[in-house]
């Protein structure tokens, strides 16, 4: 529709002097250099997708806890050769498995794959309590981990009950 347009202009104008031809041509070069930015924008953002959809597909292993296209949640138990993988969507205690095909997968929630966090060095010698300032809160481990759990229990996750 716009190129079209541009083209009445052009035939309009036929008979008007030569400097409002130059500025038809330096507008079609315009319009033609985003039609032409737009496709390189779609053609990278494709590119990246696809190699962020490789890297999840590579990294699909049996305790992959998994999303489907549908919005099944549920963890892998086994990865077939066929390109399929059978997963479970129940709980621990009453499994339901489900087969469905490598491509089925939209999302990876929790990877099994994925190394421990590495546990940070205690200090060699703490400082007394008398030491510590009174305006911040003393948390310890402990303490985190129960909130952590806490945390996590406000989560419905079908897989801890």
């Amino acid at each position: 529709m716009l190129f079209s347009f541009l083209l009445a202009e052009a035939e309009a104008q036929t008979n008007t002097p030569a400097g409002n031809n130059k500025t038809q041509w330096i507008m079609i070069g315009i319009v033609g250099a985003l039609f032409v930015a737009m496709i390189v924008y779609t053609i990278f953002s494709s590119r990246k997708r696809k190699k962020q959809q490789d890297t999840m597909m590579s990294s699909l292993v049996v305790g992959t806890k998994i999303m489907t296209i549908g919005r099944m949640v549920g963890k892998i138990t086994q990865v077939n050769n066929d390109n399929t993988l059978i997963v479970n969507v129940g709980t621990e205690s009453s499994p339901t498995l489900i087969v469905i095909d490598r491509q089925a997968v939209g999302l990876v929630l929790e990877n099994a794959a994925a190394p421990a966090p590495a546990a940070e060095p205690a200090p060699a010698e703490e400082a007394p309590a008398a030491e510590l300032p009174q305006d911040e809160p003393v948390v310890s481990e402990e303490s985190s981990e129960e909130a952590k759990e806490e945390k996590s229990d406000l989560v419905d996750d079908p897989f801890k009950k």
